[in-house]
């Protein structure tokens, strides 16, 4: 099985840059069922950008082939038919690039020269399939006391950047303007860190959560961070954008233009509520947009709320309703008392009146 970008792929793709306050975090997802299914990690496919996939393109092709045997294994062979490596189960190839197999009951990387780039050695190899630049391998062990897994990173040229250890490991983000992997880590103190696929720690092991928001978009990465109970923003030079308080959730609001911006939202005290603010309403008090240099664009003193089919946001100002767009501008000050969305119908009620959305920013 190839993971070579599709024609339908590369004519939906689009930017991160063109995402909503929804997709941007639904980047994130399982990959590949059959090597893991119980570690999250990020989805690129549809948001890189097209230099991306023209140098995919310029892959030359697998020179091999994958043949299946009578008694259900797959052998690796050569263009002439030669046998490059024997026994294998459970082969395809990523990328035009790698083949992903078990030997023996273990995981293990090849070329299509048949040399090793990982050993058959390992329990489960985590990949993100559309980028395919560095390998997570896992080994477990048991004992009579204890079952354990031991995680480590090995790079495209079968190099250690993190060797195994008692640590979890997530792919965080790829850049694809550098062709460079990120990695969250968490170690065996239970703290968090930020690797690059050179070995270098971006953001040392020093929070108890890491939450990237703006994966794939060849910008500097922007997470969330969790220490003690408080949140913060910062980006993966560790620069503090906002710093760590209590009650504060923050997610990427979009990520248009040169600066993206960002939805701080203050939930209630003692709140414990997790995911997009859109599902967790009930718990925010107030909310603010700021841009990624910690400059506040919006405030609002309620939750910003997107209408469910338009490109706009409520917000409240001094007991009134106003509108916004998904680049932060007001489309509507605050003048109404309440907003009813009827999905394709939006009505908006000031001085006793409903008006109609649609002649509120297209009159007649």
């Amino acid at each position: 099985m190839s993971a070579t970008p599709t024609q339908a792929n590369k004519d939906d793709r689009l930017s991160i840059k063109s995402m909503s306050l929804k997709t941007a975090c639904a980047s994130f997802m399982i990959a590949f069922g059959m090597l893991t299914s119980a570690h999250a990690t990020i989805s690129c496919a549809g948001y890189l950008p097209n230099s991306y996939f023209e140098r995919i393109e310029n892959n030359v092709k697998f020179a091999g082939k994958l043949t299946e045997q009578a008694d259900g294994s797959q052998q690796l062979q050569d263009l002439n038919g030669n046998v490059i490596l024997d026994s294998l189960t459970d082969a395809y190839i990523v990328m035009d690039t790698y083949l992903l197999a078990k030997q023996q009951g273990k995981h293990g990387v090849a070329n299509a020269a048949g040399e090793i780039i990982v050993p058959f050695e390992y329990d489960e190899i985590h990949i993100e399939p559309d980028i395919a630049t560095s390998f997570i391998v896992s080994l477990h062990t048991s004992d009579d006391a204890s079952n354990t897994t031991k995680q480590g990173i090995i790079n495209r040229h079968g190099n250690w950047i993190y060797p195994l250890a008692d640590a979890r490991i997530q792919h965080a983000h790829y850049d694809p303007d550098y062709d460079q992997d990120f990695f969250t880590i968490t170690d065996d103190k239970g703290l968090t860190g930020l690797l690059d696929d050179r070995g270098y720690w971006a953001v040392m092991p020093q929070y108890d959560a890491i939450n990237p928001l703006n994966t794939c978009t060849g910008d500097p990465l922007y997470m969330q961070v969790s220490s003690q109970d408080k949140t913060a923003l910062i980006d993966q030079n560790n620069d503090v954008i906002i710093p760590l308080a209590t009650n504060q959730h923050i997610e990427l609001f979009n990520s248009y233009g040169e600066v993206p911006l960002f939805l701080r939202s203050t939930l209630v005290a003692g709140s414990t509520a997790e995911g997009m603010s859109e599902d967790i309403q009930d718990d925010i008090e107030s909310a603010q947009i700021i841009d990624a240099n910690g400059k506040l664009i919006l405030s609002s003193d309620a939750p910003i709320k997107k209408l469910l089919y338009h490109q706009l946001y409520i917000y409240k100002q001094a007991g009134k309703i106003g509108l916004i767009n998904d680049k932060g501008n007001v489309v509507l000050e605050p003048q109404f008392n309440s907003c009813r969305d009827d999905a394709d119908e939006v009505w908006l009620e000031k001085q006793g009146k409903m008006l109609r959305l649609k002649h509120l920013i297209n009159p007649e």
